[in-house]
């Protein structure tokens, strides 16, 4: 066998993409903001909801439960 034929058992080593920094970039970006999101609403949602609001969902959700169902006709 010429030594051209021969396999290369060892792998040739790869430079850094700009792809891979670009990923790690991304992730810490995410984890920044996310932890900024958090600590600037965190407060604000978890909040109680107002009585008024409440009222609301409670009586849209009893009226859509003895409603017919939909239908895909538009009202005139």
């Amino acid at each position: 066998m010429a030594s051209s034929d021969k396999k290369n058992d060892t792998q040739p080593t790869r430079p850094v993409s700009a792809s891979t920094n670009r990923g790690k970039v991304d992730k810490a970006f995410d984890n920044w903001l996310k932890q900024s999101l958090h600590a600037m609403y965190d407060e604000i949602a978890n909040e109680p909801l107002p009585d008024d609001l409440l009222r609301l969902i409670s009586d849209h959700a009893e009226k859509t439960k003895t409603d017919e169902p939909p239908t895909d006709e538009k009202p005139k």
